[in-house]
């Protein structure tokens, strides 16, 4: 009996100082605007002001960034995994390395932001701006993005397979060496997209879509007019 009782409270000591380190990690951040790899999953940071701010290699799992502002802040090889980042403002904020899987980034503003080597995988990025954006060398293995804006973002190496591109803005996108087999691109624009060496193998789209696109046989439709 009197194990079980020091059992249950060495538990609930430990259980303690956990709680105690984690709301260090975010007094800390929001005192300094910086927590590299701090701990704050499943913390409650909806509408908040954290431009420039510093989380590298952050454990970010299930954090709720709803509606936040994180403009030019460094994410480099944070895990975000599951994280509501909904309408969140992460404009050229460094995110090169990160962990995304099955975040939501619904309508996030994610112009010119650096997601290079970033794992996307079933992430939720329907109707987020991605344009001028680095995913070179992303996994957005089926990945969400109806009706993405994704002018003159850099995909080169990205892995796209199964992902939904439908209505998705691709203008001047760089999709050199992309996987984009199984896509649906139904509705995508793409104009002026290069596509050279991307594979396509069974993504659904159709000639008509493509306009002065480049690919691996030549220019598509070239003397088109933008759509």
């Amino acid at each position: 009996m009197k194990r079980h009782i020091i059992f249950a409270s060495v538990a609930s000591l430990l259980s303690f100082q956990v709680y105690a380190l984690e709301q260090k990690d975010l007094e800390w951040l929001l005192m300094l605007n910086k927590c590299e790899k701090c701990d704050l999953s499943q913390a409650e940071l909806k509408g908040i002001d954290l431009d420039q701010a510093n989380l590298s290699g952050a454990i970010l799992r299930k954090v709720n960034f709803n509606e936040s502002s994180l403009r030019q802040a460094t994410l480099k090889e944070a895990s975000l995994v599951g994280a509501d980042l909904r309408k969140v403002d992460l404009s050229g904020a460094n995110l090169s390395n990160a962990n995304l899987v099955g975040a939501n980034l619904r309508r996030a503003n994610l112009t010119g932001a650096d997601f290079s080597g970033a794992k996307l995988s079933n992430a939720n990025l329907t109707g987020a701006d991605l344009s001028s954006a680095n995913l070179t060398g992303s996994d957005l293995l089926g990945a969400e993005l109806i009706g993405a804006k994704m002018e003159k973002a850099h995909m080169q190496g990205a892995i796209l397979k199964n992902a939904n591109l439908s209505i998705a803005n691709l203008v001047g996108s760089n999709l050199t060496e992309a996987d984009l087999s199984n896509a649906n691109l139904v509705g995508a624009k793409l104009i002026d997209t290069d596509l050279t060496r991307a594979i396509l193998r069974n993504a659904n789209l159709s000639r008509k879509q493509l306009c002065r696109v480049k690919t691996t046989l030549g220019i598509i439709n070239p003397d088109c007019t933008d759509q």
